[in-house]
């Protein structure tokens, strides 16, 4: 699947997996959703409109910062307050942009979705590297009464197939109940209901023999810590990780008193209400931080100061699977993707309300971050700081002026293409409107600027279809471009 702004870590969806945390490098833009109906896909027309008009604000956003004015132009069209960090040759610098009340300073905090998987993990690479366990081990042998966790051949789940996200757990526990608000629906999810989903899950395929990015395995993996040294997930983050780190005022699992934390606002800019977790799912992505944390953090993955967790660090930022993008790998959490010359790392998160990204270079020394306190992408943004030959999305491709088709001409187009094994791309029209949706995403909106060629309104990128076959068969495949690159889908027979 083409690197579009993939997402990483927690965005709602307008359905039950509005509760799933985001994956990194999300096609499309899009939130995980259990299904594309007609319903969800009105549902997200309607807010790529109200985005549309509630993104334009009436003065310029407000900007501090050397890369203010980038993260203010990107406000012109979408989000409420961004902040980024940069380091870059030796140099680590701040900025932040505001299209309503103060810029954000690096000690604002936001929820930080699935960057939090990036720390449950560097606390299993910790215990590791302490001779507590190993990477191989079976988990079950850490879980209270006797609760086993085998695979489609009874073949126990090791500590690295949660962490590497092949253990073939679902993405969510069908037992976590999601309201239709979508409020904090990871409040009240505590072990007694992922233990009771655990004993009844039957694995459907063998340990680490596919990518399949799963919220449930990184609250497992988080649980399973505590377990096995006897501490809460807190306990052990702060004991293990900020404290070593000296995070233990930068990194949170609840917001300090007195410290400023953003509301939180959905992709129309609409406010939303902030999302807590108990401590079943809380190694998913319930840390709080800021730009200032997140710059520590990089630091000390990339060896930047002394501190007792590099050999840990390491063992994170080495390949240990494979992806679900031809050639690329995972390490503890990090997901690795090619640069030239080098291979940099990434996590993302996202919640109803935020969206964040992070990226080390390990190479040159070098990393990157941008949070906002809304649910719009921002993965372009933080990749462009830490490269700038990569160009950050063309937002302006989002307001294109849009032509009527008939549904004979849409027709056509109709169908399911294939761009990876694991990734497809169902296409359906609806009277004289054309749907998109990639697996395990929720479905969006075409709009035509001619009868071959679609853009999105929630994110910017163009579709482009084959002419049809002459015998009827329809467009035979269609090419995705986005942010300079374009990725062609083949029709499924």
């Amino acid at each position: 699947m083409p690197k579009i702004t993939r997402r990483a870590g927690l965005r709602a969806s307008a359905a039950l997996a509005a509760a799933s945390l985001s994956a990194p490098w999300r096609a499309f833009g899009q939130s995980p959703a259990p299904s594309s109906t007609p319903a969800v896909d009105r549902a997200a027309t309607t807010a790529n409109a109200a985005s549309a008009a509630a993104s334009t604000p009436s003065e310029p956003p407000r900007h501090e910062g050397p890369e203010g004015a980038l993260l203010a132009e990107r406000l012109k069209y979408e989000g409420v307050a961004l902040a980024a960090m940069r380091i870059r040759d030796g140099a680590t610098t701040f900025s932040g942009a505001s299209a309503l009340g103060p810029v954000p300073d690096p000690r604002t905090l936001f929820e930080l979705g699935s960057i939090t998987k990036t720390f449950t993990a560097l606390l299993l690479a910790d215990a590791v590297t302490r001779g507590l366990i190993k990477l191989d081990d079976p988990v079950e042998t850490a879980l209270p009464d006797r609760l086993k966790l085998r695979d489609s051949q009874d073949a126990p789940l090791r500590w690295v197939d949660l962490a590497t996200q092949r253990s073939g757990l679902p993405r969510l526990p069908a037992n976590l109940v999601v309201r239709p608000d979508l409020t904090d629906p990871y409040a009240t999810y505590d072990w007694t209901l992922m233990a009771a989903f655990l004993s009844g899950w039957k694995a459907d395929k063998p340990r680490d023999t596919a990518y399949e990015y799963s919220n449930l395995g990184f609250g497992l993996l988080g649980q399973a810590l505590g377990f096995l040294q006897q501490r809460d997930y807190a306990t052990l983050l702060r004991e293990r990780v900020l404290v070593p780190l000296g995070l233990e005022d930068q990194i949170f699992l609840r917001p300090p008193a007195g410290r400023r934390f953003l509301d939180g606002h959905d992709k129309a800019g609409k406010p939303v209400d902030h999302w807590t977790f108990r401590p079943a799912m809380a190694g998913a992505g319930a840390l709080l931080g800021g730009t200032g944390g997140l710059a520590r953090y990089a630091q000390a993955a990339l060896g930047q100061f002394d501190h007792p967790l590099k050999a840990a660090f390491a063992l994170c930022l080495r390949r240990h699977g494979a992806r679900d993008i031809p050639g690329a790998g995972i390490g503890l959490a990090w997901h690795g993707g090619a640069l030239p010359g080098r291979v940099a790392f990434n996590h993302d998160g996202a919640t109803f309300g935020f969206s964040s990204s992070l990226w080390l270079d390990p190479v040159n020394g070098n990393a990157s971050a941008v949070l906002a306190n809304a649910g719009v992408g921002v993965a372009d943004l933080a990749l462009h700081l830490l490269e700038p030959a990569i160009p950050v999305a063309d937002m302006s491709l989002t307001r294109q002026a849009a032509v009527s088709l008939t549904p004979e001409q849409l027709q056509p187009l109709v169908g399911i293409y294939v761009l990876s094994p694991s990734m497809k791309i169902t296409v359906r029209a609806e009277g004289n409107r054309l749907f998109a949706r990639a697996t395990g995403q929720q479905g969006f909106e075409l709009f035509a600027t001619s009868p071959l060629v679609f853009f999105a309104k929630i994110t910017p990128l163009e579709i482009v279809f084959d002419p049809a076959e002459p015998d009827g068969r329809g467009a035979p495949a269609l090419t995705i471009k986005q942010s300079g690159r374009n990725t062609r889908a083949s029709r499924e027979p």
